[in-house]
């Protein structure tokens, strides 16, 4: 077959199933489907997607779109870009955040735009005061040869025209933005012929808008609709106001994208968190001043008795549930803290039904048109904030708290009995004082994905750990027809050695007991003692993996650092990284949902050893229960689709950070007896044994823990007896060539 999509294929030689994936998913392409790909380390995911991709969206003239939410891949996708580059004139632009590109990072998003829509009035006034003296001048000019007393009268109106032109441009260009004024008065080919000469990152962009005085995230802007790439992070399109920005910025509709997502099985925590809305205490505050501020406007009664009764409200909530029980004040930090004001199933609102029959006993029967009238205040409180900040009678353009709390109210009324989102009251310390949120948290987040996937042109979620494919199209509401496939470890077999090891359920109840620990400590010892080389360990929480922390410093002779909250992983990981690259051991303490279970490549010599205490489920808190329910509800699969799934695949997603190439070796050791293959009997519904594809389920070996330390031994000794028999076969071919 005639494989046209490979002049977009940087590499000499493809690795084993590459021709096989990009077949297909050209072919899936032209035919508007979405693409599920699960590949493992050294299947070549990334290029596999792109280069049909590329092939596609230049026959068609559409866009590829390749967004992620882990660093580390975006700096892939710049290289791999730029492979691509070199043998194809492909423009590219790699898109992240304002503050990196933004001259004045300190500056928050809505005063930039106003800035910017200053900047273009200013433009427009400039071009209209220049065509008005260009008037004056010409009645001028008929003056001196022929006096008209209708001409002198219409020169001084002009010039009294002008003075008030003159007088609104100074208090413009006062809140205008002097580096995109540069941008608007230039041509900027200079900066288009560096940006499309090679693929740039952000950070050049700025260090280039710098040094020539101007703003690289307008420039950006400026050029995106030439773009054949766009890489950028997963927000760019995961959130509605922003993508709309992306693609209008791109003179595009969603129909002209093809867009590739990686770690594909992060879309649907990451489409949650951008689709919850929120209301603080202190907005609510700020409300009510704008209300006393602006009583000329003469707001209605009831705007200022509704939103006094949601303040009154709130607070009388939280602290009936703080003072309720004992020692619960006390434990509110400067983090959000959640309280409990909906059941997690039955999801009766507690605080939606007090303030209700708090607004009743205030006089008001009907909330949802006072809200209204909130609504018409604060649009009105919003405009004048507008000119005063375009007049320059405000350094700052402040944003109404009086519409953003009706906006808030119209979604909390509507959507508390909507079994896609969940209430929460939450709660921080500030100033030794205590403030309030409302939150409308969303459990289901096809609402965000299902019309994205139902509206480009085509897609692939690509993730070394996408199946079971049914829950991720389930979740994210993808209706489309599907391509799916699947690509294992092509690695040869004899180099990885993969055990779980037959302790007892490591259940939380269960993990503190002090036999228990000093069972694992034991077994991670022998790990420790057994690999050949860095080892990575895994723990279900950092609390865990503080204590073990501590018991291994006393029990290996070796560094043993930790994945600590508020320390440099980047730091930690480096100084891990150079003893294993130079043939020496240590130890990486982390935990489960911390920051190096993925995007992190323990390649060469990096890691060894990877080993995974425990299932390390998420914190089944009130949010996850509140997911459960709801998917329970809508899929009938609660706990294997919002809890299960996503734990395995973090599981595998640890188990891929070691044997990253042909040549790397390396163990998984899966330290739980709901991880072995017996488990499934003598376990039943706890064992998680079959959620693993089957391909991996037919590696794990069961070992009882007095074995681990002899596997592990056998295993090494086996690939250095291996290594140096190649080495020593080497070096015989070469002394009967000499």
């Amino acid at each position: 077959m005639r494989r046209d999509y490979l002049c977009y294929f940087p590499k000499k030689s493809c690795y084993p199933n590459q021709h096989e994936a990009m077949d297909a998913i050209h072919e899936a392409l032209i035919k508007r489907q979405i693409v599920l790909f699960e590949g493992a380390c050294g299947t070549g995911k990334t290029l596999s997607s792109l280069v049909p991709a590329l092939h596609i969206a230049k026959q068609e003239q559409k866009t590829v779109v390749i967004a992620t939410n882990v660093h580390q891949q975006m700096v892939q996708f710049i290289e791999e870009a730029r492979e691509i580059q070199r043998q194809n004139n492909i423009k590219v632009v790699v898109l992240k955040g304002k503050m990196l590109m933004c001259p004045r990072p300190d500056m928050d998003y809505d005063t930039c735009s106003l800035l910017r829509d200053n900047t273009y009035k200013l433009i427009e006034h400039e071009k209209d005061i220049a065509q008005l003296g260009n008037e004056i001048k010409s009645i001028k000019d008929k003056q001196k040869r022929v006096k008209d007393a209708g001409l002198i009268e219409l020169q001084r109106e002009l010039s009294l025209e002008y003075e008030k032109y003159e007088r609104q441009i100074h208090d413009i260009r006062k809140n205008s933005c002097d580096k995109l004024l540069g941008i608007l008065k230039t041509s900027n080919d200079d900066f288009r012929s560096w940006l499309f000469s090679g693929v740039r990152t952000p950070e050049d962009v700025a260090d280039w808008a710098l040094s020539n005085n101007s703003c690289g995230y307008e420039l950006l802007k400026r050029f995106m609709k030439e773009a054949d790439l766009l890489i950028c992070n997963y927000h760019h399109f995961l959130n509605e106001d922003i993508r709309a920005n992306v693609l209008g910025w791109m003179d595009k509709s969603p129909g002209d994208i093809i867009a590739i997502f990686d770690e594909a099985h992060n879309i649907e925590a990451a489409a949650r968190s951008h689709s919850s809305i929120k209301l603080t205490e202190s907005i609510i505050m700020r409300a009510l001043d704008e209300i006393e501020a602006n009583r000329e406007i003469q707001p209605p009664d009831d705007v200022r008795i509704c939103i006094q009764v949601l303040l009154d409200t709130l607070r009388s909530t939280y602290n009936y549930i703080l003072d309720k029980k004992f020692g619960e004040r006390e434990r509110v930090g400067s983090d959000w803290h959640d309280l409990r004001i909906a059941d997690p199933e039955e999801r009766e609102d507690m605080f939606r039904t007090k303030l209700l029959k708090a607004l009743r006993s205030a006089g008001i029967k009907n909330p949802t048109e006072t809200i209204e009238r909130i609504r018409k205040f604060g649009s009105n409180i919003d405009a004048i904030y507008n000119q005063q900040f375009t007049e320059g009678k405000s350094p700052i353009k402040k944003i109404s708290s009086s519409l953003i709390a009706a906006g808030f109210l119209s979604n909390y009324m509507r959507a508390t009995d909507d079994q896609n989102y969940y209430p929460i009251l939450g709660v921080r310390r500030h100033d030794n004082r205590i403030y309030g949120r409302l939150e409308l948290f969303t459990c289901i987040p096809r609402n965000v994905t299902g019309p994205l996937f139902d509206s480009v042109h085509s897609a692939v979620l690509m993730s070394a750990t996408l199946a079971p494919f049914e829950s991720i199209k389930t979740t994210l509401g993808i209706t489309r027809q599907t391509r799916e496939l699947a690509y294992g470890i092509s690695f040869s077999r004899e180099k990885r050695l993969t055990i779980a090891v037959s302790v007892p359920p490591l259940f939380a109840k269960d993990r503190d007991n002090p036999q228990t620990k000093e069972n694992i400590t034991r077994i991670l010892t022998d790990i420790i003692e057994q690999s050949d080389g860095n080892v990575i360990i895994f723990f279900p929480s950092f609390n865990e993996a503080s204590q073990y922390k501590n018991r291994l410093n006393c029990n290996v002779n070796i560094p043993v650092f930790l994945d600590e909250v508020g320390i440099s992983a980047q730091v930690i990981r480096d100084e891990f990284f150079k003893l294993g690259e130079n043939g020496k051991k240590a130890v990486l303490i982390s935990y489960m949902w911390g920051t190096l279970t993925e995007g992190v490549d323990y390649k060469d010599g990096r890691g060894r050893t990877v080993v995974i205490v425990g299932v390390g489920y998420p914190a089944l808190n009130d949010r996850m229960r509140a997911v459960e329910s709801a998917y329970e509800a809508e899929f009938g699969h609660g706990w294997g689709y919002a809890v299960e799934i996503p734990t395995i695949r973090k599981v595998r997603q640890a188990m891929g950070r070691v044997i990253r190439s042909p040549e790397d070796y390396g163990a998984r050791v899966l330290v739980d007896g709901r991880y072995s293959s017996s488990s499934a009997k003598s376990l039943g519904k706890y064992s998680v044994f079959n959620i693993f594809p089957e391909e991996e389920r037919t590696e794990i070996v069961d070992v009882a823990p007095e074995r681990v330390k002899y596997s592990l031994m056998n295993f090494f000794n086996d690939i250095r007896r291996n290594r140096s028999g190649h080495r020593k076969s080497m070096a015989d071919t070469l002394d009967n060539f000499i």
